[in-house]
């Protein structure tokens, strides 16, 4: 059976290669390690700045795939957007300095995670374990505000569920227990009030129990794709209405606790639910991107008048507390965009949702193309691929997210091209077939 080929042209030495072993650890490891420089600076980028330049140097940096040429095409393109906007909007240099290297930053990460990781399944797994440490000493050591308040969801919940799933991917995990570990790492954070990452846990959970008898019969790939697919959104929308139910029951009862029970009845009391008032930030940012749909507003861009814009949709649909916010707050007039996509599209314009929109897809096709797979990593490539679709649509992009994001799309080209090498040659032929 042929096999991955890995993005190194170049035969490395025993010695380059336990020093790439060491360096694809210690990247992600060393992110406890931070720097106050015209914003966050984590030595995790430093190291992979000077890996970049190294690779450079050496002409080792070499995209293999047309896949992740396209990557770095559109991500360029939405560097140049970003640049010309921040121009044209006299951007102040504090801001514009953090928004181009937030882009550029992004661009360096892929590519040296390309050539470090591609085609390596040890190497991927030891970079999420440097996730996994380098997360966890960065909260203890400095847990910052949201940390102290919220130790679970913006501290410990990440590390201990990439976790989790690295564990599921171990290859003497018995054929249940992904499905099991998804199930309870996904309750747990939904209890801890990490519903975000508890959803997406479960929704992992779903996808393993569909994809694991289809991996014992792929003779008719076409019939197995389409049932699949319809499987997965009939059961996937009854799975978000159980797990809505299951948290509204358990947060009016008080079983998730005080906090748990006033935060839900806060975002629950419009006409629209928790869905939309757990992510109210779009009724500010998408009066924004209407306003300025093709060049933007500029990077870590400023205008009270679209928080008050939010504030008075929300009020409108009947939502609670509208009338709180800080007079801070509305002083920095920070446009909101709790959305990679939109974020990028009010900031930069057009070009930079375009940019997220076809990442977006590439999680999808993950998810579809890897599903008839036995790969090894599938509970892993699942949590990432979910948790990167889910946070493009709504989280925020910047901090630790320059050097996670790059890693899960890494994974998901690894992995769609190791997919197809995994079917067998009778499924093969009939698919050409029909």
């Amino acid at each position: 059976m042929p096999t991955a080929e890995p993005s190194f042209a170049i035969q490395a030495s025993a010695g380059e290669s336990r020093s790439a072993d060491i360096l694809v650890f210690a990247i992600p490891f060393l992110q406890w390690v931070q720097l106050n420089v015209v914003g966050v600076l984590y030595a995790s980028e430093l190291l992979l700045v000077a890996t970049f330049v190294y690779l450079v140097f050496t002409r080792k940096l070499e995209l293999s795939k047309p896949i992740a040429r396209q990557f770095v095409a559109l991500c360029t393109t939405w560097l140049v957007s970003q640049v010309v906007t921040d121009f044209v909007r006299h951007t102040a240099f504090s801001d514009y300095a953090r928004g181009w290297s937030k882009i550029v930053m992004t661009l360096i990460s892929f590519a040296v995670l390309y050539v470090l990781l591609d085609g390596r399944e040890q190497r991927l797994v030891s970079y999420g374990w440097g996730l996994v440490t380098g997360s966890t000493l960065g909260f203890l050591i400095d847990p910052g505000q949201w940390g102290r308040e919220y130790p679970w969801k913006f501290g410990m919940s990440f590390p201990v569920t990439l976790g989790a799933f690295l564990l599921a991917s171990r290859k003497n995990c018995a054929r249940s227990w992904p499905i099991s570990i998804s199930v309870i790492i996904g309750c747990i954070n939904i209890a801890a009030g990490a519903r975000s990452r508890g959803a997406v846990c479960l929704a992992v959970a779903l996808y393993l129990l569909i994809s694991s008898p289809q991996s014992q019969k792929r003779d008719d790939i076409p019939k197995m794709k389409a049932a699949s697919l319809v499987a997965i959104i009939a059961l996937g929308a009854l799975a978000v209405a159980a797990v809505l139910w299951t948290y509204q029951y358990a947060a009016r009862s008080g079983i998730l606790g005080h906090a748990a029970m006033v935060e839900y009845e806060e975002q629950s009391a419009g006409d629209y639910g928790v869905l939309l008032g757990g992510r109210s930030a779009v009724l500010g940012s998408i009066p924004a991107i209407y306003d300025s749909p093709i060049l933007g507003h500029g990077s870590w861009a400023r205008d009270p008048t679209y928080v008050l814009a939010q504030l008075q949709a929300m009020a409108a649909m009947g939502y609670e507390n509208t009338s709180a916010v800080e007079e801070e707050e509305l002083d920095e007039g920070y446009i909101p965009a709790h959305s990679y996509l939109f974020g990028a599209w009010v900031e930069g314009g057009v070009v930079g949702a375009i940019f997220w929109a076809w990442v977006l897809i590439l999680a999808v096709k993950g998810l579809v193309r890897t599903y008839l797979s036995n790969t090894l990593l599938l509970p892993l490539v699942a949590f990432c691929a979910v948790s990167l679709a889910w946070d493009i649509l709504f989280s925020p992009y910047g901090a630790q997210q320059r050097i996670i994001v790059p890693f899960y799309i890494v994974l998901l080209m690894t992995h769609v091209g190791i997919a197809r090498l995994h079917v067998s040659p009778l499924a093969t032929a009939k698919a050409r077939a029909s």
